[in-house]
């Protein structure tokens, strides 16, 4: 099997859908194309029907976005990361087991020609004791040249679940899974502070009340210290526009913590505002110049370079 010129990236997650035809060699994204139907969103429409198989469903749905594309490459290769290997997906495939070597094939993926015509490289998740992931190691194979003048580090993906991947040696060994974002977002629209905490943009104004938050985040105690952010709206009227940010620290510290005993680089990777809230964060914790920071341009570049490089490797077999 010959490289092909050109592949067609999808990153296809819980709540988003990303197509971007890619120039193999250079990794030039030349056209892109985005929608709202996430893994999630699609599986929701597929019960709610019984005409098309799971695997159908999904395929058709990848082929309609294709038309978005020039004819002449709405039949190139597809390497698919994400949700889509999950068992909501296109079809659930096993999980690989860490450590992953960015340099051997210790990846799992599927080629698949469907029955639509499609060709597609799907791309599976990568587990350990205490996590999982679908999509991030993709980012963290793109990543893993960025790292190799650092014998050691941990890799951080701040999300919805942030992921800290260890990393030695040009391997990937140990992953843990935190589920700050998805925290947050429960307690500030369901629970009892969601009448304490307002919605708004990170600012310079916000750092202040953030890193207060951080720095109890950083004691422990998270449940009593949740609580306070509700007597103090109640009690000492504290803006809402505040405490929303001093929600954000308290996680995100408590998150962070254990990093206050390690000796070890840390790679943080994420678009804004993560990028400043984090980074903000770890000065309280990381001993001076132990932090690389990559922004949302690295990350874009990190999982098309992940992508091809799992498509390199299948090529080869």
């Amino acid at each position: 099997m010959t490289i092909p010129k050109y592949f067609i990236s999808c990153d296809w997650g819980t709540t988003n859908f990303r197509l971007r035809l890619v120039e193999t060699n250079s990794l030039k994204v030349i056209e892109e194309y985005r929608t709202k139907q996430g893994v999630r969103r699609v599986y929701e429409k597929f019960t709610l029907q019984s005409e098309m198989n799971q695997k159908d469903f999904f395929s058709n749905y990848l082929k309609e976005q294709l038309l978005e594309f020039p004819k002449e490459h709405q039949n190139n290769i597809i390497v698919i990361a994400g949700m889509a290997s999950a068992n909501i997906g296109i079809q659930e495939l096993p999980y690989a087991n860490l450590p992953i070597n960015p340099e051997k094939n210790n990846l799992f993926w599927k080629h698949l020609t469907l029955e639509n015509g499609l060709n597609i490289l799907l791309i599976s998740g990568v587990k350990s004791e205490f996590g999982m992931m679908r999509g991030e190691e993709v980012q963290a194979i793109g990543l893993a040249d960025l790292l190799k003048t650092h014998k050691k580090g941990i890799l951080l993906l701040p999300g919805t679940h942030s992921k800290h991947i260890i990393y030695e040696n040009s391997v990937f060994t140990e992953l843990k899974t935190y589920m700050t974002g998805e925290l947050f977002e429960v307690l500030s629209k369901k629970s009892i502070l969601k009448n304490s905490v307002s919605k708004n943009s990170w600012s310079e104004k916000r750092k202040e009340v953030f890193k207060k938050g951080v720095q109890l985040g950083f004691d422990g105690h998270l449940t009593s210290n949740l609580f306070s952010i509700r007597a103090q709206h109640i009690i000492n009227n504290a803006k809402k526009k505040n405490n929303y940010y001093v929600l954000s620290g308290m996680l995100i510290g408590e998150e962070l913590s254990y990093l206050s005993k390690t000796d070890r680089t840390v790679f943080l990777a994420a678009s804004e505002p993560m990028l400043s809230m984090y980074e903000l964060a770890l000065e309280d914790v990381l001993i001076p110049n132990k932090l690389v920071k990559f922004n949302e341009d690295n990350l874009e570049q990190a999982f098309l370079k992940g992508q091809k490089h799992i498509l390199l490797q299948h090529v080869k077999q």
